[in-house]
């Protein structure tokens, strides 16, 4: 069936489970199909899994497959190599968590999870040496988007957003030892710090949507020209839904259907029950989304 995405017709949330809570929206578009893969939270055990549906049009959707063990979450983007896909997420069973990656050759079909990152103890600021929510960019090298934390099992500190360097994806460099690329310097990002980031080429310079505080959660942004120094300008102009009334964020901006100047980001919200659901908006600046 050929893509049939039309903004217009579409209705928020596109898309909510009436079992188990949805988060960490992920997209690609192939051959006419909307690839969009998340994370399950069952709400009856706790545990997570990733799951993936298909659409053409952000209104029908296929059945959600279950295509991880459970104890993995947030999976973070789809990059293709050669002839094959790789999807980014977290092992998030075992303390510490770290990053892994299942591959696949028809984004349907996907291979047990394969450890490819956490930071050592030469990272200066991850002291909880644990890393969570990957994403990929490629340009000469492969850079993975992480977070690192001195927070858990305390009662303050903060998530923050570090990168590492490859040219396979196989031998990771830590890039951001001495200091996260993201780190807390704003009281919007306050009182837990930030996460949960995508990042895409924008003309001559990179551009990332991130999650901003995790307790008052919003969406902010930050440019780059170098992947390494990054400027935050503030938060999106987002609207609050009945669905988003406690927090939203883990933006994703879905590249395949953005053109003339016209952008979609699909992103969590949650309501004031603690249920979840995924929001689809556009925008015309990638910071003012309706």
């Amino acid at each position: 069936m050929p893509l049939n995405f039309n903004y217009r017709k579409i209705r928020n949330p596109v898309l909510r489970d009436n079992t188990n809570n949805l988060r960490d929206p992920a997209c690609i578009v192939y051959n006419d199909t909307i690839y969009l893969f998340f994370t399950i939270h069952n709400l009856k055990n706790g545990s997570t899994c990733i799951g993936m549906t298909k659409t053409n049009n952000f209104i029908d959707f296929d059945y959600i497959k279950i295509i991880s063990p459970t104890g993995y979450a947030s999976p973070g983007n789809v990059v293709k190599v050669n002839n094959n896909w790789i999807l980014c997420y977290q092992q998030y069973k075992e303390f510490p968590h770290y990053l892994c990656f299942s591959i696949s050759k028809d984004l349907e079909n996907w291979t047990n999870p394969v450890k490819f990152f956490n930071t050592d103890r030469t990272n200066k600021w991850n002291t909880d040496e644990r890393t969570i929510d990957p994403y990929i960019v490629k340009d000469e090298n492969f850079w993975c988007f992480y977070t690192g934390s001195n927070r858990w099992g305390k009662k303050t500190g903060y998530n923050m957003i570090g990168v590492a360097k490859s040219c396979d994806l196989i031998n990771w460099e830590d890039i951001s030892k001495e200091k996260p690329i993201i780190g807390v310097d704003y009281e919007w990002e306050l009182p837990d710090g930030n996460e949960n980031n995508c990042v895409i080429r924008l003309k001559d310079k990179w551009f990332m949507l991130y999650s901003a505080s995790l307790t008052y959660q919003k969406i902010a942004y930050a440019i780059s020209y170098d992947i390494l120094n990054w400027e935050k300008k503030g938060l999106c102009d987002i609207p609050v839904f009945k669905e988003s009334e406690l927090r939203f964020g883990a933006p994703f901006i879905i590249e395949e259907l953005s053109k003339d100047d016209k952008y979609y980001m699909i992103y969590m919200a949650e309501d004031k029950n603690n249920r979840t659901s995924f929001i689809l908006l556009e925008s015309n600046d990638l910071v003012r989304w309706r």
